[in-house]
């Protein structure tokens, strides 16, 4: 035991201490200004940074609900459920494989993936801007021409960075990785609006919905660039399955 102004203070929580505020510190360090990163394989940060991201997603989203709930009591905006209600909808088992397994794969590898990648961000890009467009045009007739135009934009792009010369791309992909991060996060939080029953942009309370998902999808996009795809897979379904658990016992 060490003794410090009086106060007896053990080994193991001096530790814990610190390695919490090294995860913080490069978290937040890199969140100034995120880069492409060499994959770690230090097994003792990965779990580290694992658990203290957790934590910090779970005390950040029980934050936003925690405002909503107040703002919804205060009838300064409106309450609103979810589209769907999985669990009753479902059962148990089929909602844990649905939201822990399926949809942390099939997210990650949409919002995610391309951020270590050379040329799939445009694809990405274009994309997501073709389901911006398409959101605010709301015309089912030129849903397939705007995809396709946006296709052809990504193609005419990414065949120009192919042709360039590698040092100015690679000083392109460097400055404009930070743009890249926060736009993927930031489109993560947007598309999951789709799952609360008639909130749309006019209605300012989406503002808090947008910002857990987006705020969970900073972490994730951490956890990717630093240790790759595989681990953000994982760190979502944990988060995923706690959230399954809290609507079980307390909803």
């Amino acid at each position: 035991m060490l003794v410090i102004s009086g106060y007896n203070v053990s080994y193991s929580k001096i530790i814990f201490n610190i390695r919490m505020i090294q995860t913080l510190s490069a978290f937040w360090q890199f969140l100034k200004k995120p880069k492409p990163l060499k994959l770690s394989k230090d097994n003792k940060s990965l779990w580290r940074d694992m658990l203290w991201l957790l934590i910090l997603d779970l005390l950040f989203a029980g934050l936003v609900i925690t405002t909503y709930c107040i703002l919804v009591d205060f009838k300064i905006i409106k309450e609103y459920v979810q589209e769907i209600d999985i669990l009753k909808k479902y059962g148990l088992t089929v909602t844990l494989l649905l939201v822990c397994i399926l949809a942390p794969v099939l997210e990650e590898f949409l919002f995610r993936w391309h951020l270590r990648k050379k040329y799939l961000p445009i694809y990405f890009v274009c994309f997501t801007l073709g389901l911006i467009s398409n959101y605010f045009i709301k015309s089912s007739f030129l849903t397939w021409p705007v995809y396709i135009f946006f296709l052809f934009v990504a193609l005419i792009i990414s065949g120009y960075f192919k042709r360039i010369d590698i040092r100015k791309r690679l000083v392109f992909q460097q400055k404009s990785f930070s743009y890249l991060f926060y736009y993927s996060a930031i489109i993560f939080g947007l598309i999951h609006l789709g799952n609360i029953k008639g909130l749309t942009l006019s209605d300012p309370a989406f503002i808090l919905f947008v910002i857990s998902q987006t705020f969970t999808g900073i972490s994730l996009g951490f956890i990717r660039v630093k240790y790759g795809l595989g681990y953000s897979i994982l760190l979502h379904g944990f988060f995923n399955f706690i959230l399954v658990l809290l609507t079980v016992f307390f909803c």
